[in-house]
């Protein structure tokens, strides 16, 4: 979000640092102390503390085994779940997401663009034992995501240029791109093909069919894919079923939400 041109006057630093200690701690592997958590959002233990007792008096935050830590409470999985089902689409999904888990056998998902993130709404898991790692609530950076090239889709060069700027763009494995031109190819070949394989593109021994789901002005505003372990694919299928099936799911989503543009 730009900022205001009044931003400073509207800003509110005591709800700014409140959120940030969530995020911190949303991140964090471990229960922090009140210490780390000012050291991290540059306050003095003391103003940590006022800042963490609410968090903690209202339920978002709760302390960790260790005495003298914190780590997020119950009411943050509420507001998530919130959120989540404020989403009209994922209603939407969820009928044809569990549709294409029975007649592929994979997991299947849908997925959005939140900031620099892909952020699964939706997931139906595989009813064999080959599931996939990625639920509901799962975050992945974007540029080193099949899903997130889709998601690209729309963006123009310049956009897509300014969105590598705000990041550093580390390898996970060898196929991720980490330059502008890299992702931009990832994304124009997405984008031409109307969908993407991936073979160990996010982590080895790990594949994926994704499709970009368009709503009524034809913008891409979600992915549907399915993803597992390679051992619950039959690649001889990929052209005849996987990617077929993946692509009638995004269209019929797409239909629901007002696309009319071609197939």
């Amino acid at each position: 979000m730009k900022k205001a041109v009044n931003h400073d006057v509207y800003f509110v630093p005591g709800l700014f640092r409140g959120l940030r200690i969530l995020e911190i701690l949303g991140s964090a592997d471990a229960p922090m102390s009140l210490s780390e958590i000012g050291e991290a959002i540059g306050l003095s233990r003391s103003s940590a503390f006022r800042l963490v007792y609410t968090l903690r008096h209202m339920g978002f935050l709760r302390e960790g085994e260790q005495k003298n830590t914190y780590t997020l409470g119950a009411r943050v999985l509420n507001l998530g779940f919130a959120y989540l089902h404020q989403q009209p689409i994922t209603a939407i999904a969820r009928p044809h997401l569990a549709d294409l888990r029975d007649l592929t056998g994979i997991s299947s998902h849908l997925s959005v663009l939140e900031g620099l993130d892909v952020l699964y709404l939706g997931s139906h898991q595989a009813r064999t034992g080959f599931v996939s790692n990625m639920v509901t609530g799962t975050r992945q950076r974007a540029f080193s995501s099949a899903i997130g090239w889709c998601l690209l889709g729309d963006m123009s060069d310049e956009e897509l240029e300014a969105f590598c700027d705000m990041q550093e763009m580390t390898a996970v494995t060898e196929h991720t791109p980490t330059t502008f031109a890299a992702l931009r190819e990832r994304v124009v070949q997405a984008r031409e093909q109307g969908y993407i394989i991936s073979r160990g593109f996010g982590e080895p021994g790990g594949s994926s069919v994704s499709v970009p789901v368009r709503d009524n002005s034809r913008a891409i505003v979600a992915c549907v894919n399915i993803s597992g372990p390679d051992s619950g694919f039959d690649f001889e299928r990929l052209d005849g079923l996987y990617v077929p099936a993946v692509r009638e799911t995004a269209l019929k989503i797409s239909r629901e939400l007002g696309y009319a543009g071609p197939g």
